[in-house]
């Protein structure tokens, strides 16, 4: 059997469990977690501890991954699945409720789940998803919540970025912060806080509009920031993924138009640091120090730091877990 134990920051995992009459040999064997790895069977059984497992659920645009955490205080955790997200919903809750049940976990304690949609104000469902369309309206959190019978949180991936990148990474020790994500979509989240208290809030940055835009956007609006920088976008309007684009041309008008993005959020909301996510930022090395050259030379009344989200694609996955602990009026959806 394998029980992938995933440790971040450090991206290695503990990779075969073998049990012999009645003690566990422990093999340890370190190497960097495969981005190409579809699935990972766990028997949760043999991983269990005396204390109650959470779950954490990432569902992006383009895949799931499901996480089980021994603890809320680390970032560790072991990867039970990963699979293409089904835009169907029924599919999507099969695959998710299948899986689960898959693991034989006991005590389970509860389930958070990061959606690349924006949440309902009670925090049950999913409103706007342009790029999940199928899930809008749907009782997540109740058809969860029914077949396990434990806490279900569900928040914004962006949010759920934001709380694991200010717990462990990029974000530790600012009180007024953001997470931007740019990937299938542009979304971001905000913190704002003083001393002991904090409030975070998930914002549609990739839905402003920007002046003298005429693309429409899959929301349905005209103008959009993310016609510029949502990788669906961008592969339906030029027939190729953003991967596959190199002209210069086309990342300076990408850099441009979100440098406006992020310069727009720092006035309204006086952040002063956003880390930054997503597959597009992290498989591009120089769109960071030029997104920050461009914000610098737009923002006169101060100073918005830009930093690479230290969890990286784990961000979501942990931020969804960490939502079993933190209070729910202490979120905005």
């Amino acid at each position: 059997m394998f029980f992938s134990t995933i440790l971040v920051p450090e991206m290695y995992f503990l990779s075969r469990l073998v049990m012999l009459n009645a003690y566990d040999i422990l093999l340890v064997t370190k190497f960097p977690i495969s981005s190409e790895e579809e699935h990972i069977e766990l028997n949760a059984k043999t991983a269990q501890t005396n204390s109650d497992i959470n779950l954490g659920v990432d569902i992006g645009g383009t895949n799931t991954r499901i996480g089980l955490f021994e603890t809320l205080e680390t970032a560790n955790f072991a990867l039970i699945a990963k699979f293409p997200t089904h835009q169907d919903y029924e599919q999507q809750l099969h695959q998710i409720l299948s899986t689960i049940r898959g693991s034989n976990i006991e005590n389970l304690a509860g389930i958070g789940v990061s959606v690349a949609a924006r949440i309902a104000r009670d925090g049950r469902s999913v409103i706007v998803a342009p790029n999940l369309p199928g899930y809008i309206d749907k009782p997540f959190a109740q058809d969860l919540s029914d077949r396990f019978e434990c806490p279900i949180r569900l928040a914004h991936d962006t949010v759920c970025g934001l709380l694991a990148e200010k717990k462990f990474g990029a974000l530790q020790n600012v009180e007024r912060c953001a997470y931007l994500t740019v990937s299938t979509g542009t979304g971001a989240a905000i913190q704002l806080g003083k001393g002991s208290t904090a409030l975070t809030s998930s914002i549609e940055i990739g839905h402003q509009v920007l002046d003298g835009n005429s693309l429409r956007c899959l929301c349905g609006q005209v103008g959009c920031l993310e016609t510029f920088t949502g990788g669906r976008q961008i592969e339906l309007r030029y027939g190729r993924s953003v991967a596959q684009i190199t002209d210069s041309a086309f990342w300076e008008t990408f850099c441009n138009k979100l440098a406006i993005g992020l310069v727009n959020l720092a006035q309204l909301t006086r952040i002063d640091v956003v880390a930054i996510s997503g597959a597009i930022a992290l498989n591009n090395s120089f769109l960071l120090p030029m997104l920050q050259e461009k914000v610098n030379a737009i923002l006169k009344w101060g100073m918005l730091e830009l930093r690479l989200a230290v969890l990286g694609e784990n961000a979501p996955i942990v931020g969804a877990a960490d939502l079993l602990g933190i209070p729910e009026d202490a979120i905005l959806h």
